[in-house]
């Protein structure tokens, strides 16, 4: 009796613990800090989210290890990322059926119609939809409005109150109790039963939109706990009519990808939040050096692009809204070493020096010219970027264009606080590339192989060589290494520029949260305790304590930043009512603000922000 009892009990654990675990699967190989927000309604609702960041395919054991799977799609074929195969969608297929499984689907959409990325993957999903007889279609529109929970759904528990739901398409839908959540004109989150199993279809952006409002959150964490119960399935309409899967006609050729019967050996999955996650941690961290203009007053950055002309405009604007950094885009051509050059930094620096404000000059990455190999995709096509690891790209174009950053105050170096990167499109270029020869050779060095494989491997072309590190399960140390090989140049390059200008600080410039290797990279490289780097990010990102976990996961991997908050730079921005919620978020979350110049930075405004900063 006793071993029945000990049998009994084991095998309700592991049933519990099958039940309680959920895989989420993305396409684009995203960095675990991006997708915590994600993971975070459904590990409140009692899930072990995992995730398998560098084999983000479906395999014959997640049938059995998982309950529920999301599935995250990806950017082809705008853009190089992986993307859903007919061995995936077999897997899909018989997670629904029979075995009470549930399956989230998380198109991707950029709000930008036909020409956005993920066409491919949210064509594949339809077509799958449609096999299931699911009655669900992601249609091609996309839709602008928040989103409010469906009265009377099945989804009852959900509240009232519209919410903000990132971008999304309209879905199509065969009945009314389909729609769990909508907006005036469409359903934007929606479900099917499959037999036993349950089918949601979401945005990535709105799964993902949990830290924008505590409302939307609410609807989450809501949409992640109904998925643990069954009985309340019942009302939505069971998939009826189902067809033959046809991928003939895709965006791009489907690849079959057989699943295999295990993940590779080095794709293990992580638990998101990962370990460390918690109210202890902190958005400040004591053992970093806050310089005293920023502990005094936080970063009040107005970022904007250099021309002789607005100079003027650009400096009263600064004194009137009380900002106190000024950081400029240079254009790549002005930083030539000429008579007309020189004179006007000479000018520039005389008028900065007139007043308290710190100087940011800036470049743009991707406008930096390189002699160099060009970058290469996974695909093995080459990229519009230089080559990551290039010798000659970081020798004879990255590092003269900082020292002519770092140099621009001539006679007057004082006025200079540090130099800037703007990293946009430069990441998206480098999230799905890392495969020309220089990266090659240094990722294949880290792997510690033996010889005779290394020299096979190194004489792939760059068409197989993403594919033969997945399946093999090399990705995860390939991109550390390639990061680590970033990281060790950046940090000669820091110490070089240190030497020219002891007080030098780095600033990063980023639309989205730096997450590519290549990015992460230079923050590692260009960031120390005592000098942190400052990384400038627009207003979504530091909502709602998500800057504390982004913080946490960089800090764990040395890299160490102080961050401002990017502000729309309108009147209903720092209007009363917004300003105290903005507050805690510019000063508490984060250490100060950033803000656009442009046609929007008038006196009037100006005076607003000066009366927000106060």
């Amino acid at each position: 009796m006793r071993l029945l009892g000990l049998t009994l009990a084991v095998f309700i654990a592991g049933c519990q613990s099958e039940a309680r675990r959920l895989l989420l699967v993305d396409l684009t190989l995203a960095d675990p800090l991006v997708l915590e927000t994600t993971a975070a309604p459904w590990h409140a609702a009692g899930y072990r989210v995992e995730y398998r960041q560098f084999y983000p395919h479906l395999t014959r054991s997640d049938l059995a290890r998982y309950r529920a799977v999301i599935v995250l799609g990806g950017r082809e074929p705008q853009s190089p990322s992986d993307a859903l195969t007919i061995g995936d969608l077999a897997i899909l297929t018989e997670w629904t059926r029979g075995r009470h499984g549930v399956v989230i689907l998380g198109y991707r959409s950029d709000g930008r119609g036909e020409n956005e990325d993920g066409t491919l993957d949210r064509w594949v999903m339809n077509q799958w939809l449609a096999s299931q007889g699911a009655g669900i279609a992601i249609a091609a529109e996309p839709v602008d409005a928040p989103a409010s929970p469906q009265p009377h759904s099945a989804l009852d528990n959900a509240g009232f109150a519209p919410f903000p739901a990132g971008r999304n398409h309209a879905l199509q839908v065969r009945d009314r109790s389909q729609t769990l959540a909508r907006a005036p004109a469409s359903a934007l989150v929606a479900a099917s039963r499959v037999d036993d199993g349950l089918i949601v279809v979401a945005s990535r952006s709105l799964l993902a939109a949990g830290n924008e409002d505590r409302r939307t959150r609410d609807f989450l964490d809501a949409l992640a706990r109904w998925t643990r119960r069954p009985a309340e399935w019942a009302t939505v309409r069971a998939a009826t009519n189902p067809v033959a899967l046809r991928l003939a006609e895709a965006p791009l050729q489907v690849s079959v990808h057989p699943p295999p019967l295990t993940p590779p050996p080095g794709a293990a999955a992580i638990t998101l939040p990962q370990p460390g996650a918690g109210a202890a941690s902190s958005s400040r961290d004591d053992s970093i050096a806050v310089s005293g203009w920023i502990a005094r007053q936080g970063m009040r950055v107005l970022w904007s692009r250099f021309t002789p002309q607005s100079f003027d405009s650009l400096l009263g604007f600064v004194d009137v809204a009380a900002l106190n950094a000024l950081a400029t885009i240079i254009p790549v051509p002005a930083l030539a070493d000429t008579f007309g050059t020189r004179n006007i930094w000479r000018v520039t620096a005389e008028r900065i020096q007139a007043t308290s404000v710190r100087w940011f000059p800036a470049v743009s990455l991707v406008a930096i010219p390189s002699p160099g190999a060009d970058e290469v995709n996974r695909h093995g096509d080459l990229m519009p970027m230089p080559c990551g690891l290039d010798s000659l790209f970081w020798r004879a174009a990255l590092r003269p264009a900082y020292r002519t950053l770092a140099r621009l105050g001539g006679a007057r170096p004082d006025v200079i606080a540090g130099v800037a990167v703007d990293l946009d499109s430069a990441m998206t270029y480098y999230r799905g590339s890392g495969f020309c020869d220089a990266d090659y050779r240094v990722g294949l060095a880290a792997l510690g192989l033996d010889p005779a494989e290394t020299e096979r491997l190194t004489a792939l072309p760059p068409t197989v060589r993403y594919d033969t590190l997945l399946e093999r399960g090399w990705l995860g140390r390939y991109f550390e290494a390639l990061q680590a090989a970033v990281a060790e140049r950046a940090v000669g390059l820091r110490g070089e520029l240190r030497r020219l200008h002891p007080e030098l600080r780095f600033a990063f410039h980023a639309t989205e949260v730096p997450a590519d290797w290549f990015s992460l990279g230079l923050l590692r490289g260009f960031s120390t305790r005592d000098a942190p780097a400052l990384l400038w990010l627009r207003e979504r990102d530091g909502r709602g304590g998500h800057t504390r976990g982004l913080l946490r996961n960089y800090r764990e991997r040395q890299i160490y930043v102080l961050s401002a908050v990017g502000l729309e730079p309108n009147r209903a921005t720092f209007a009363p009512g917004e300003a105290a919620r903005l507050r805690s978020v510019v000063f508490g979350e984060n250490h100060g603000f950033w803000l656009t110049g442009g046609g929007a930075a008038t006196d009037s405004l100006g005076r607003m922000i000066r009366r927000f900063a106060r």
